[in-house]
């Protein structure tokens, strides 16, 4: 087990999406993919707008992927506006249409917010979800990865819950306070060990994320959706090698 960190590190967002039909074929027990027109509003899946759902996603409906070369992936992460119970099913190949690899569908209560789906990491160019069992409702955004694990020291983890209010007084000096948010927690992450892959790792998130968009930290037992709450800073502590504290803050 270990930290982790989830986020679109193989540009999920730069990929050509494309519609069509997932079938299963009895005899050889082979799925396969073919082009058609059958999920509308597909755009949505990488827009980064959490509200607005792909529609008509029915049962046997798939939406592809293609990453325009291999891509080494081992989770995909959907973002859901409303709960919803249903099957998901996840594909891989080398070639856009025909037979595909398959992983086991994945059958849950999604619940509103980034819902990840982890699995043994493969590698292709196009990457398949498919509606395994009725019409999926409220998926809004898409991403797939590779999980980034953090090189965290035993106590390095600070978590804190701050009180997010503020106080403030009237012209005539009458002191009040306001709630401006329910209470979110934030984790301080040291990491004293750095490699120059990890600093390039972090330093796209950072680039690609800001502190405006959500993606997910696991803390060896949860999924947490976060967002980077302060720009990372490296220390140089040997050649190609760093350090530096990760700072999170919890988004609903």
């Amino acid at each position: 087990m270990a930290h982790k960190l989830l986020f679109d590190n193989v540009s999920t967002r730069s990929a050509t999406l494309n519609d069509g039909a997932v079938s299963f074929n009895s005899e050889t027990e082979v799925y396969s993919f073919a082009d058609g027109t059958t999920i509308t509003n597909e755009d949505r899946a990488t827009d980064r707008n959490f509200t607005n759902a792909m529609t008509d996603f029915a049962s046997g409906d798939g939406l592809q992927f293609d990453f325009g070369s291999a891509k080494s992936i081992d989770f995909v992460a959907l973002y859901f506006n409303a709960a919803e119970t249903d099957s998901i099913r996840i594909h891989y190949d080398s070639a856009a249409t025909g037979n595909t690899n398959d992983i086991n569908a994945f059958t849950d209560d999604y619940a509103v917010g980034w819902n990840i789906r982890a699995f043994t990491s493969a590698s292709a160019r196009y990457w398949t979800v498919e509606a395994a069992s009725g019409t999926v409702d409220g998926i809004t955004e898409i991403f797939f990865g590779s999980a980034l694990e953090l090189p965290i020291a035993g106590d390095g983890i600070t978590i804190e819950k701050p009180y997010n209010s503020f106080i403030s007084s009237t012209y005539n000096n009458t002191e009040f306070s306001n709630k401006i948010d329910t209470e979110l927690r934030k984790w301080t992450l040291q990491l004293p060990i750095v490699t120059e892959s990890h600093k390039t790792s972090l330093e796209s998130l950072q680039s690609d994320y800001s502190n405006l968009f959500t993606f997910v930290y696991y803390d060896e037992s949860e999924y947490h959706t976060v967002r980077l709450a302060k720009p990372l800073r490296f220390n140089q502590v040997a050649t190609n090698t760093y350090s530096t504290t990760l700072i999170l803050q919890e988004s609903t």
